[in-house]
């Protein structure tokens, strides 16, 4: 077991086995390795991605799904030990900040491994945008997250 602290839940203790494992770096985080990935609040479709080692980093991730229903990733754009897409858990980093409509990152998904739990972040072929609307397809109605500039916000990459 681990005790990790983490910026909106405060400190947790989780089986190292719920521990992502990034192999392929995440956009301008290339010390971050280990994540956990939590709950928003109940009923909300959105996730924290929180550092292991760095308590005040948590991303805000989502399902691309929700926003492209046809939201597709090159196979060949993936490494080959992260299995074939049946066996990935796709997110998309959201950017959420004032005076901005908060968005998602289509070009930049993060993979992982369902079951081996490791993955990273990838640029892909396809010319998706590094900043589709959130709110185009997320019920906005109570189930996003907060807009104050907290953490869960990325650097535009």
């Amino acid at each position: 077991m681990l005790t990790i602290e983490t910026r909106f839940h405060g400190t947790l203790t989780v089986p190292e086995t719920d521990l992502l494992t990034v192999d392929y770096e995440i956009l301008g985080f290339p010390s971050e390795r280990q994540f956990l990935l939590l709950p928003h609040r109940p009923d909300s479709p959105f996730l924290y991605l929180q550092s292991a080692s760095t308590p005040s980093l948590a991303f805000i991730v989502v399902d691309p799904l929700l926003a492209v229903s046809d939201y597709q990733i090159p196979q060949g754009d993936i490494p080959a030990d992260l299995g074939e897409s049946s066996e990935w858990a796709v997110l998309c980093l959201c950017t959420i900040g004032s005076g901005h409509p908060p968005t998602m990152n289509l070009r930049s998904p993060l993979i992982f491994n369902r079951s081996s739990r490791h993955g990273g972040q990838f640029v892909l072929s396809l010319p998706y945008p590094l900043q589709h609307p959130l709110f185009s397809a997320v019920d906005s109605e109570g189930t996003g997250p907060e807009e104050p500039s907290h953490a869960g916000t990325h650097p535009k990459n």
